[in-house]
């Protein structure tokens, strides 16, 4: 019996890509210390050599017909959890522990909401490894420029990220319309920026300054009732200038920002 995949599920499963599936296990340096959580594990193509290597693997399916095809393959193996389950839904916390590692293909059309997830399960996840769309990478991963966005900065504020290599299209059944790419988050442990800056302030302003993505910050800020002369002022003291755009701030420039604005 083929398996038909699912448009509602954004499956494209890699076909059997050695090169990429041995590429993913380098680049997340999977060792045997670790539990790794995997979301949407297909038809387990990666799942097998996680298991090969890691103490222990946790899988998160949504699709109750790949169920069968899992638990034949895995089942066996005292290492696998399969958690049968909407992974928004889940409580991560309950199926692994500290130092977890995500090592997943995720299903593209939910990957904002997913990465939210985890990164607000870093008490249990340390490292997360995932392949996304390319030009969702490039987004999260830009330092500079047009592609900086606030899940740029959400994603700053709370870990490092890394675009690791390309993944062309060809190398999924069925084959997508678009390019992707295998990155990483290395959340951190010191909450460097949390201790600056508390969370709901730091978006209050990033949502702001990012609120037309055309209009400089001068104009976007304004949108939070301040007048245009207070704005100046404000951002001539942090040495901004006023027709800049959000997309060329650092999350150091925006944290100088806005703790200026909270001294007002």
């Amino acid at each position: 019996m083929s398996f038909k995949h699912k448009k509602k599920f954004g499956q494209n499963f890699l076909t059997d890509q050695k090169e990429v599936l041995q590429k993913i296990m380098e680049v997340s340096n999977v060792t045997s210390d670790d539990t790794v959580l995997e979301i949407g594990p297909g038809e387990g193509a990666l799942t097998a050599l996680l298991l090969e290597t890691a103490k222990k693997v946790v899988a998160i399916e949504i699709d109750t017909d790949l169920e069968k095809i899992l638990r034949k393959k895995f089942d066996n193996n005292p290492k696998y959890t399969l958690v049968m389950n909407d992974v928004l839904e889940t409580d991560i916390q309950s199926f692994v522990e500290k130092g977890t590692k995500v090592v997943a293909n995720i299903p593209y059309y939910i990957t904002s909401p997913i990465i939210n997830k985890l990164i607000e399960n870093r008490e249990v996840i340390d490292e997360i490894y995932i392949m996304v769309q390319k030009e969702v990478a490039e987004r999260i991963c830009a330092k500079k420029g047009k592609e900086r966005s606030v899940l740029t900065l959400a994603v700053e504020y709370f870990g490092a990220a890394e675009y690791l290599f390309t993944i062309p299209k060809e190398a999924f059944t069925p084959i997508p319309k678009v390019d992707s790419a295998f990155m990483s988050i290395k959340l951190y442990k010191d909450n460097r920026y949390k201790n600056q800056i508390k969370e709901e302030i730091f978006f209050k302003y990033v949502k702001a300054a990012f609120s037309s993505k055309r209009k400089n910050l001068l104009n976007n800020f304004a949108t939070l009732g301040y007048s245009k002369d207070e704005l100046r002022s404000i951002l001539n003291e942090a040495k901004i200038s006023e027709t800049e755009r959000a997309e060329n701030l650092s999350i150091e420039d925006f944290i100088r920002l806005i703790t200026i604005f909270e001294n007002k």
